[in-house]
């Protein structure tokens, strides 16, 4: 079990010193999950939207990921080093590990959706020029990224005339945000 520790502290303690002191080295190594149910509503697990609410998915990122394996080893080499018994070691260390990265994770993206939410309203980003960063077409919905006061946004999006002839917006291409409903904008690609 030695080994594991020592991998997960490596492993993990790296990409959170990378993401720590990163800087503004624009590396994205994001995850996210999207599904939509009709019930009566649509629900969007992954929704990561101005004004979203903190869902248990979003929980459940990379991020949270390489923070359990940082403190799950961390605590793992610590209390190996200091002696103590295999199976107090191994419960101790997922213990920490998940609060840290489940509870890490949770207050990152507290404070972000509260910086961002918080001065962002519907004209704002009505107008403005944005990147799809997850494809789709007519009325499926995708995301898009676009900076607003120094700051990258994402959001829901999904193709303004979803109702005519579906246009396919790929990952990678402009668009600009006509209107938003809720956490989901209207987009166009610029003619």
């Amino acid at each position: 079990m030695s080994t594991l520790y020592l991998v997960c502290l490596i492993v993990g303690g790296f990409f959170v010193a990378l993401s720590i002191f990163g800087g503004d080295a624009e590396a994205d190594l994001d995850f996210d999950a999207d599904a939509d149910i009709d019930a009566g509503g649509d629900y969007d697990p992954g929704d990561v939207g101005v004004g979203a609410g903190q869902g248990l998915i979003d929980l459940f990122t990379i991020r949270a990921l390489f923070l359990f394996m940082a403190f799950f080893g961390l605590t793992g080499v610590l209390l190996d080093w200091a002696g103590t018994g295999e199976p107090f070691t191994a419960i101790l260390s997922a213990l920490t590990g998940t609060v840290v990265g489940l509870g890490g994770n949770y207050l990152i993206q507290r404070i972000g959706y509260q910086t961002v939410s918080s001065n962002v309203t519907d004209r704002d980003l009505e107008g403005r020029t944005a990147r799809v960063t997850l494809p789709f077409e007519g009325a499926q919905k995708g995301k898009i990224r676009l900076e607003l006061r120094g700051k990258d946004v994402h959001m829901m999006a999904r193709g303004l005339g979803r109702d005519e002839a579906p246009e396919a917006f790929e990952e990678g291409d402009t668009v600009v945000v006509v209107r938003v409903e809720g956490t989901v904008a209207d987009v166009v690609k610029p003619e």
